[in-house]
C-alpha cells in the first residue's frame, strides 16, 4: 500500500508538471542559455534518522515451569527481536557535474549509511523464576530445555544480542528531459551497491552447584553466533521530477535496482567450563550452533530494490539549499541471522550432554538460509551547493 501512494503521488507530480511546462519545447541538444546556469558541480549531504526491518528468531530463553516450551507455568522470554531498536540515524552524500557542452546531461555518485548499532537482552535468575533456553529434542521428538538456572541447582544468566547495519552507494548517468523555470523531468540510469549486515548472538552462563554430578562446582559458558552479510550488486533505472515555486523546490523521485544478491552466512557456536580445579575445557558447539550446521554458508539470489523520496527545498542563494524529505527503500530478498537458527536439535552432538561424541541420528540443527524481504525508511535533513 505504501508503494502504491508512493507511485501515485510521483505519477501526480509528473503529470502537473508535464501541464506546466507545455509552454516549453524542449529539444534533444538542450537550450544551453536555459541551462547555463545549472552547470558545473554540485554536492550535497544529508543527515538521515530512519527505521528499519527488525529480523525474526524462534523462541530462545523461556522462565518458570520446567523450561519446555507448551509445558505448564512456562513462558516464552524472548521468541522475537522487539527489543532491538529500529531506529536507525545515518548520513547520505552526494557528488555530480552537469556538463557545459550538454547541459541536459550530468553524472552523480552517491553513498549512503545506517551505522552498525547493537540491542541487547539480559536477564539473569538465582534458580526462581527458572531460567532455561528452549529446543526441539529430535532424538526423543518432544520439546526440550537447557536449564541456565534452578533453584539450590545452578544460577545463571541468558544475553540475546542483535546487530543491524545498512550502506549502499550507486553511480548514475542523467539526462534532463524536461527543463524549465517550473519544472523538470530527469531520467537516470547506473549500477547500485549494498550491503546489510546482520548478526544475533545468543550466550548463557551458570555456575553449576557443586552437588552436581559432572560440572558439579563449574562455571559454564555457551555462544552461538548467527552472522550474515547481504551484497547487492545491480543495475538500475529511474525518474526524478520536480517542481518550483520561487525559492521553494518540491522533488520527487523513483528509481529500481534489479541485480544479484550475494549471500554469506557464519554460524559458530563454542562452550566453555571452567572447572573447580581451575581447569578449562574449550569443545565445539553452543546450543544452536553445533556440528551439523557450523561454518561458513553462501547462496546467490535474483533481487530487486525499489526506493522512491520526497523532498520540500529552499533555495536559500543561487549555490546553498536547504532541504528536509522522506524515503523509503525496499529489498526483496535478504538472509538475516536471526532466521538461519534452527531450534530442533540433536543432543547427541550437545557438548553438555556428550562432550565431542560422534553425531547419531539425523543431523540437527540444520542450516535452513531462509530469506525474507527489509525496509527502511525515514525522513532526512540537508543541504545542497552548487559550484
Amino acid at each position: 500500500m505504501v508503494r502504491g501512494c508512493h507511485a501515485t503521488l510521483i505519477a501526480l507530480l509528473i503529470g502537473q508538471g508535464l501541464t506546466l511546462a507545455q509552454e516549453y519545447s524542449p529539444h534533444p541538444e538542450c537550450d544551453a542559455d536555459a541551462h547555463a546556469a545549472g552547470v558545473g558541480f554540485w554536492g550535497s549531504g544529508e543527515c538521515l534518522l530512519w527505521w528499519s526491518k527488525n529480523g525474526t528468531v524462534p523462541p530462545l530463553v523461556t522462565v518458570g515451569g520446567n523450561g519446555r516450551l507448551a509445558s505448564p507455568g512456562t513462558r516464552a522470554l524472548v521468541d522475537n527481536l522487539d527489543f532491538a531498536d529500529d531506529f536507525r540515524p545515518g548520513g547520505r552524500f552526494a557528488l555530480g557535474y552537469r556538463f557545459e557542452t550538454i547541459p541536459c546531461l550530468g553524472v552523480e555518485a552517491n553513498y549512503f549509511f545506517l551505522p552498525d548499532r547493537q540491542s541487547d537482552f539480559s536477564f539473569f535468575s538465582g534458580g526462581d523464576p527458572l531460567l532455561a533456553q528452549p529446543f526441539f529434542n529430535v532424538t526423543t521428538g518432544q520439546p526440550d530445555a537447557n536449564l541456565i538456572a534452578v533453584q539450590g541447582l545452578a544460577s545463571g544468566s541468558a544475553t540475546i544480542s542483535s546487530r543491524t547495519g545498512l550502506w549502499g552507494t550507486e553511480a548514475n548517468l542523467s539526462d534532463r528531459l524536461i527543463d524549465s523555470d517550473r519544472f523538470h523531468l530527469t531520467a537516470l540510469g547506473g549500477f547500485r551497491y549494498l550491503r546489510l549486515d546482520d548478526e544475533v548472538t545468543s550466550g548463557e552462563r551458570f555456575q553449576v552447584s557443586p552437588v552436581v554430578p559432572g560440572f558439579g562446582g563449574s562455571r559454564v559458558v555457551l555462544r552461538d553466533e548467527f552472522r550474515t552479510v547481504n551484497q547487492f550488486y545491480g543495475g538500475q533505472v529511474g525518474l526524478a521530477s520536480g517542481l518550483r515555486f520561487g525559492m521553494l523546490a518540491i522533488d520527487v523521485h523513483g528509481k529500481f535496482g534489479l541485480g544479484q544478491m550475494q549471500q554469506i552466512a557464519d554460524v559458530a557456536g563454542v562452550t566453555t567450563a571452567l572447572s573447580q580445579n581451575g581447569v578449562t575445557t574449550i569443545l565445539p558447539g553452543g546450543l544452536y550452533a553445533l556440528r551439523s550446521n557450523s561454518g561458513r554458508h553462501r547462496h546467490h539470489e535474483l533481487a530487486f530494490i525499489p526506493e522512491v523520496g520526497l523532498n520540500v527545498g529552499l533555495q536559500v542563494t543561487r549555490c546553498l539549499k536547504i532541504s528536509a524529505g522522506y524515503s523509503f527503500l525496499w529489498i526483496s530478498r535478504v538472509a538475516r541471522a536471526g532466521e538461519q537458527i534452527d531450534p530442533v536439535i540433536n543432543t547427541t552432538q550437545f557438548p553438555i550432554r556428550s562432550g565431542t561424541r560422534p553425531l547419531v541420528g539425523p543431523a540437527r540443527p540444520a542450516f535452513p538460509f531462509d530469506q525474507g524481504d527489509f525496509w527502511a525508511q525515514g525522513v532526512s535533513f540537508g543541504l545542497e551547493v552548487s559550484f
